[in-house]
């Protein structure tokens, strides 16, 4: 909301409104002012060295807008603008740096719930960065058009928005005249043909290498450790107790490898029942997989390149409520049936599994039972699109201990699970005082996951400035920790400071044990600030990521230099035959990669750095 700082001008110009039908020449302004000043946003004034209303119109002559104080930075001037009720126009703009005339802005509008729309200028990576937005909005649309000017090549920005409350389409896109002439787009959609059916759209697709290694980080929004474009496209049906589904999920590969290498074609269908308080689910799904990883990477695990899935899971449970105590009783009954494409050979596997649990003290937070499953062979199964759950409480209790359909239960134990949930503290804990699986023949690197007397935790405190937080697994026959996230966290309004220690098998397959030490700070002081990120590899004895910076401002100008020493950076070319497949696996270049960025912001004018909780907490180029 604009407020107009001259208090005598605020009341005659509302007197004037009130007593305008009482004028008696409609030609002349309602009221003049010499000198003034409207506040536009908490950091950016407008001033004019002369208004006029005319009933609901404000007239402003000669209007300067900066957010300078002190010096002047930057400023945008027109010798003409208008306010009418909330909506500020500025004619004939032009920006001024240092009061020397720069760019001719033409017309600018500004509303109550939105910034200017001005230039971004900045030098990154000792390269000159300009871009401008053009923007269009309607009451459910809206569209960007932003040309580019980075790293001596430029490029074109375009963004589409379209969402009335029942359907939404989205569409960005990127091309950069580099010399590989890159280009990105990306579509997200949901349309709902009727109060049933529905159409979801994600899809993306990319030309050329060097838009990731030199733009990816600032105009992509994706992240250098997990890199690739979703390709999806499927409609849903549900009604009542039903749902159809029809979907093809696909991706692009960035460089080198993901955690789940398949692309998958499927169909979906889910009933839902609800019997006497018994809670029934039957799930059916028919899929189609292929495998999208090179044929020159030798991978320590079987890679299927063509195969078929049909798997049906029955789901029966029920909860019943006594005085003292809950008792609740849930039977999981899956099979799965395989074809490998390029042998015919087909692949069976059905299992039954139960979970008999009774839940005692008044908010039911101690929890005893069982888990019983037929040990059904496995281990000669495909794994497509699957990978163990972290170890947590939660995941040693339940009959889905991973993700996607490749494994099922295939244990049997005897648990007891304890949570605490309280203002300052969170705290859950579970074992087993049995428990038997039935992995032996699977690969060794499950190991981790099963077995060796496990016990389960985590923790996490809440407290106002310093806190501790905790997650893994300790095993009692090793006297080890088989998994563990762990560390501390303080935090006030000028500073921020944590470390954490990481020893665990990752979440996802192909599965490579990660150790090492993250730190991470950040430090307010009255004119700069410093922050840093380091990571530090126990496996590898070396620092895989450094990360240093300072940021200064003074009145409305903001200047960082940031240096990064980093092996986290995507490959252009892989070369199987001498990168190690783990390296590929977490984009752990085995070159070291230092970068160095200079960058300036004028501040209520530009937004082109990317905050420094960003860049602790993912890296400088991420």
């Amino acid at each position: 909301m604009k407020k107009v700082n001259n208090l005598l001008f605020g009341i005659i110009f509302l007197s004037s409104l009130v007593s305008a039908d009482d004028c008696i020449d409609e030609t002349k302004p309602d009221v003049q002012i010499k000198k003034g000043e409207i506040e536009i946003s908490k950091n950016i004034d407008l001033t004019f060295d002369e208004a006029s209303s005319n009933e609901d119109i404000l007239e402003l002559k000669n209007v300067r807008v900066t957010s300078c104080e002190n010096s002047s930075v930057w400023a945008l001037t027109a010798e003409n603008a208008q306010l009418i009720e909330k909506n500020l126009t500025i004619q004939n703009t032009k920006l001024k740096i240092f009061d020397v005339p720069v760019f001719w802005l033409g017309e600018v509008s500004l509303n109550e719930d939105e910034s200017f729309n001005i230039p971004n200028l900045g030098v990154t990576d000792s390269s000159l960065d300009i871009s401008y937005k053009f923007k269009t909005k309607t009451e459910n649309s809206q569209f960007i058009l932003e040309p580019i000017y980075s790293k001596s090549s430029f490029g074109l920005s375009m963004n589409f928005l379209y969402d009335n409350g029942k359907n939404n389409f989205n569409f960005k896109s990127l091309a950069i005249d580099d010399e590989n002439s890159s280009w990105v787009y990306d579509i997200d959609s949901t349309i709902n043909l009727n109060e049933f059916i529905s159409i979801t759209l994600d899809y993306s697709d990319i030309s050329g290498n060097s838009l990731i290694q030199n733009y990816g980080y600032r105009y992509l929004d994706i992240n250098r450790r997990s890199l690739d474009l979703k390709q999806s496209i499927g409609i849903s049906a549900f009604k009542d107790n039903r749902s159809f589904s029809v979907f093809s999920d696909n991706f692009l590969n960035i460089g080198a490898l993901r955690p789940v290498s398949h692309s998958k074609d499927y169909v979906k269908y889910d009933r839902y029942f609800n019997v006497s308080g018994w809670n029934i689910e039957l799930n059916s799904e028919f899929a189609k997989f292929n495998n999208n990883t090179s044929a020159d990477l030798i991978t320590p695990y079987q890679v299927y390149d063509s195969v078929d899935r049909y798997a049906r899971d029955y789901s029966f449970s029920k909860v019943f409520n006594f005085k003292s105590f809950d008792y609740s009783s849930r039977y999981l009954l899956t099979t799965r049936e395989y074809k490998i494409n390029s042998t015919g050979k087909k692949e069976n596997s059905n299992n039954l599994a139960t979970q008999q649990a009774f839940s005692f003290l008044e908010d039911k937070s101690l929890k005893i039972g069982l888990i019983w499953s037929t040990f059904g062979e496995e281990s000669g199964l495909p794994i497509i699109d699957s990978y163990p759950l972290n170890p947590s409480p939660e995941s040693n209790i339940s009959l889905a201990p991973w993700v996607g359909k490749d494994r099922t239960t295939n244990s049997r134990k005897i648990f007891i699970f304890k949570k605490w949930a309280g203002s300052k503290l969170d705290f859950s804990i579970s074992t087993n005082l049995y428990e038997k699986y039935n992995f032996d023949l699977e690969n060794m690197i499950f190991k981790k996951f099963y077995d060796n007397n496990p016990v389960f935790f985590s923790v996490n405190t809440k407290n106002k400035n310093f806190n501790i937080f905790a997650m893994g697994n300790y095993s009692v026959e090793k006297s080890d920790f088989m998994g563990l996230m762990a560390g501390f966290k303080y935090s006030d309004e000028n500073t921020l400071f944590s470390l954490q220690k990481n020893n665990l098998v990752p979440s996802s397959f192909p599965l490579k044990p990660l150790d090492n030490y993250v730190l991470k700070f950040k430090r307010d002081f009255d004119s700069f600030k410093v922050f840093s990120r380091a990571q530090y590899s126990r496996a590898e004895d070396t620092v895989n990521e450094n990360v240093l910076g300072v940021e200064w401002e003074y009145d409305c100008l903001r200047l960082r230099l940031s240096m990064e020493r980093a092996r986290f950076f995507p490959f252009v070319d892989p070369d199987y035959s001498e990168m190690s497949y783990y390296d590929l696996i977490y984009l752990t270049n085995p070159k070291v990669k230092n970068n160095l960025s200079f960058e300036f912001e004028l501040v209520g004018l530009t937004n082109i750095l990317t905050p420094i909780d960003n860049i602790i907490n993912n890296g400088l180029f991420n």
